[in-house]
């Protein structure tokens, strides 16, 4: 049997290859048509293991090309890769880095616990929830930044809405970005204007309801611009820009329900109070097929929620999640869990009775007496 181990970098990676007979070659190849062929020409031997580190978006290349010629390869966790070639000598080079991964087929074998693939009918809800995170995360950067801008066009509207990404909060910010903007201005008048733009969308009450906050800060702001600033306006495209966000999540987030309510999983996950379609869809786009875990540790393992002890003489530490997981989906759970509390005067859930059981001390407290 020979092991090829590779390094993977980015565009390119170092290989070696360890045969039967431990004969040792070196060689490098590019991530194109012809770096892969090169690749090729040498795993036509029979009974040939690949092994390597995962390297995200640098190894997507090699794995499709490896899964294309059903090759087997063993996709190494970064962490594991590290500890099992761990040495007293801190020299690192990528020939080196191959070569160890090559050396870890021969002595370790069958204790290397490779990345286990979900179907591939999993893989439109992956790019769905990544693409839902990365546009939550860009609408959130501008919010930061309007929040920003407007303490120094009108600071009293950062506490009145907080955060801004509301229909009625932007529009009412884009109306009137600065105190002055209401000089001469009734109460009345500004509700009307506001409701004539956004009363589709909500009641008038609502409506009034803000804009009474709104011209009452008014007339007791302060800004640290003129109105003339062109400030004022960039806080306008800053509004714009959550708006189209606002739009956009709205679409990957009604195309990641629809995706993922055909899966098995999904009906299950919606079932437990306070998970919601929407957080199922993400769980499952983050974490695949859950059948590919035979135990409930190892889902625990890939997502980062199993626990962390230590002990070491007398030292002992509490218990704590070690977060070494999938960061995405464990915010998923951990968005789930807040669901959980916040309903728990209106839906019964087991979980949230367990969450406050372990809250409670051990013992009852005895009031000190003098």
């Amino acid at each position: 049997m020979n092991f090829i181990g590779i390094d993977v970098s980015r565009g390119k990676s170092k290989a070696t290859v360890v045969t039967s007979e431990y004969e040792i070659r070196n060689f490098s190849f590019e991530h194109n048509v012809i770096g892969f062929k090169k690749l090729g020409e040498v795993i036509k031997i029979k009974d040939s293991i690949v092994i390597f580190e995962n390297t995200g978006v640098y190894s997507v290349q090699l794995v499709r090309f490896l899964r294309t010629k059903s090759v087997r390869f063993i996709e190494l966790n970064s962490l594991e890769a590290n500890m099992r070639m761990a040495t007293l000598r801190r020299d690192k080079t990528d020939a080196k880095d191959s070569m160890g991964l090559a050396l870890l087929g021969v002595t370790q074998l069958d204790n290397l616990n490779g990345r286990h693939y979900c179907n591939s009918d999993y893989e439109p809800l992956r790019v769905l929830a990544t693409r839902y995170e990365e546009l939550i995360n860009e609408r959130t950067r501008i919010i930061n930044h309007l929040h920003s801008s407007l303490e120094l066009s009108f600071p009293e509207l950062n506490k009145i809405f907080n955060p801004i990404r509301s229909v009625i909060s932007l529009q009412i910010i884009k109306s009137y970005t600065h105190p002055d903007f209401l000089i001469g201005l009734t109460l009345n008048q500004m509700v009307d204007e506001v409701y004539k733009v956004i009363g589709k969308h909500i009641t008038r009450k609502i409506i009034s309801s803000y804009c009474q906050k709104v011209w009452q800060a008014s007339k007791i702001s302060y800004p640290a611009i003129d109105v003339d600033s062109l400030e004022i306006p960039i806080i306008v495209q800053y509004c714009d820009e959550i708006e189209d966000y606002n739009h956009r999540i709205e679409n990957v987030k009604y195309e990641l329900i629809k995706r993922g309510a055909v899966k098995p999983e999904y009906s299950i996950l919606c079932s437990i109070p306070g998970s919601g379609r929407l957080n199922s869809a993400l769980l499952l786009g983050f974490v695949g097929n859950l059948n590919r875990f035979k135990t409930y540790k190892k889902l625990n393992a890939f997502v980062g929620i199993d626990l962390n002890r230590y002990q070491s003489g007398q030292n002992k530490k509490g218990d704590s999640i070690n977060r070494r997981g999938n960061t995405n989906a464990r915010l998923v759970e951990f968005e789930m869990i807040r669901s959980m509390l916040r309903n728990k005067s209106r839906i019964k859930n087991h979980l949230v009775d367990y969450y406050y059981k372990l809250k409670k001390p051990p013992y009852s407290e005895v009031p000190y007496n003098c």
